[in-house]
C-alpha cells in the first residue's frame, strides 16, 4: 500500500490500491482459511483502566531492572527521569509467568468489578486488549509462547487520563524478522480475546487547556515522554505511528495550534511524506469546516555535525539539545525532492488540496 507506481488508485487511509491477478493455482490453498475467532467487544475503559494500572503494579517493568531499565535501549537511556519509570508495566518472557499474572488480574476484576466478571463465565478479564482463554478456562496474556526477555508495557491514556490499551515493546533479542520491535498488546486472533484498536495518548487533559494553546503530534508513547521531560510545558498527543489514527488526531487536536514532529525522514521517506501529507490535508480541511484560525506547522531539526548527523527522532533531539525549527506547509512541501515530492504532489493532486492554502 504504499507504493504509488503501478496502483490502481487511493484507499480511503491514503494507502495505494493493487489488484493482483496473475497468481497461479499452485499458489492457492486447497483447503480454506480457517476463520479467525470472533473478537470479544472491548470492557469498559474503567475496567480497561484499572486492570492495566494494577498489571504495571504487581508487574512494573522496574522488576526486570537491567533488561528494561538501566541497560543498553532502557528507559534510563531514553532520556527519562527516575521517577517516570514508573509509568510502564513489564510482561515476564515465559508463557507460565504470564499466565500467573492474568490469573492474579482475572481475581482482580472479580473482587472489584463483580458485574462485569459474570458476563463471560467469570473469566474477569475477557474483553481487556491482550488476554484471552484457553478452552480449560485457563485465562492468559499476550501470545502462547516463551521469549527470550521480558516485553515492556507502555500505557496510552485518554484526554482524561484512563488507560485505554497498551503497547509492548520487544527486546532487541526478541525481534522477530519482520523487525517490528512495537506491537499493540492485543489478543483478536486469541480464544476470547480482542482487539485494542490503535488509540492516541495525551500527556495533559485537555479539559484544563485552553483552546488556542499549541500542541505537539509525535509517534509513540516514549517520544512524548521524553520530550515532555526536557520541555516540561509542552502538551503533546501521540499516535502510534504516521499513518495511524490521523482522524482523532484531528478531533483531539482541533482547538489547538499544532506542531508535527513525527520522525525526521518525513522529508526523504516517500510512505511517510505521503502518510504526513494525508494527515496535513485532513487537519487544515477540518479547520476551514470549523472556520478556525489554528495553525499547523512541521517541526525539524539538525545535527550538532550537519545534516547527515541528525537523529531521526524528536526525542534524540531534545535530548542532544539541539535547536527545533517550526516551517509553514508550504515550505515543507518546497523542501520535497524527487519521490517524495511524487508521491505528495499525486496525493494532494487526487484530492484537490493546495498546500498554499495551508495555514
Amino acid at each position: 500500500m504504499r507504493v504509488s507506481a503501478g496502483s490502481r488508485g487511493t484507499s480511503t487511509n491514503g494507502g495505494n490500491i493493487h489488484v493482483h491477478t496473475d497468481i497461479g493455482p499452485s499458489f492457492i490453498s486447497q483447503h480454506p482459511p480457517r476463520p479467525s475467532p470472533p473478537s470479544i467487544p472491548l470492557a469498559p475503559i474503567a475496567v480497561r483502566d484499572a486492570v492495566f494500572r494494577e498489571l504495571i503494579r504487581i508487574s512494573p517493568a522496574s522488576n526486570y531492572y537491567s533488561e528494561l531499565v538501566s541497560g543498553p535501549g532502557g528507559l534510563l537511556s531514553r532520556g527519562l527521569l527516575a521517577r517516570q519509570i514508573s509509568y510502564f508495566g513489564a510482561l515476564p518472557p515465559t508463557q507460565t509467568d504470564r499466565a500467573q499474572l492474568a490469573a492474579a488480574l482475572r481475581s482482580f476484576v472479580l473482587s472489584n468489578f463483580t458485574d462485569y466478571a459474570t458476563l463471560y463465565s467469570r473469566a474477569g478479564i475477557v474483553g481487556i486488549p491482550g488476554f484471552w482463554q484457553d478452552p480449560s478456562g485457563m485465562v492468559h496474556i499476550w501470545k502462547p509462547r516463551t521469549y527470550n526477555m521480558p516485553i515492556l508495557v507502555i500505557p496510552y491514556t485518554d484526554a482524561d487520563g484512563l488507560i485505554q490499551a497498551c503497547q509492548i515493546r520487544l527486546h532487541t533479542e526478541d525481534i522477530p524478522g519482520d523487525g517490528k520491535k512495537y506491537r499493540w498488546l492485543a489478543s483478536p486472533q486469541e480464544r476470547h480475546g480482542t482487539s485494542s484498536g490503535t488509540p492516541i495518548h495525551f500527556t495533559f487533559r485537555p479539559k484544563h487547556f485552553p483552546a488556542g494553546g499549541s500542541v505537539l503530534f509525535t509517534e509513540g508513547r516514549l517520544k512524548a515522554e521524553v520530550f515532555v521531560r526536557f520541555k516540561p510545558e509542552a502538551r503533546v498527543i501521540a499516535t502510534t505511528g504516521v499513518s495511524c489514527s490521523h482522524s482523532e488526531m484531528v478531533t483531539a487536536g482541533r482547538p489547538y495550534n499544532a506542531f508535527i514532529g513525527f520522525d525526521s525522514d518525513h522529508r526523504t521517506n516517500p510512505a511517510v511524506c505521503r502518510q504526513l501529507a494525508r494527515f496535513i490535508a485532513l487537519r487544515c480541511r477540518d479547520s476551514f469546516q470549523n472556520q478556525l484560525s489554528t495553525t499547523t506547522r512541521i517541526v525539524i531539526w539538525g545535527g550538532s555535525k550537519g545534516p547527515d548527523s541528525a537523529p531521526k527522532g524528536i526525542d534524540e533531539a531534545v535530548q542532544q539539545n539541539l535547536r527545533l525549527t517550526a516551517i509553514s506547509i508550504s515550505k515543507w512541501y518546497d523542501t520535497l525532492r524527487d519521490k517524495p515530492l511524487d508521491e505528495v504532489r499525486q496525493y494532494w493532486s487526487a484530492i484537490s488540496f493546495d498546500p498554499a492554502s495551508a495555514k
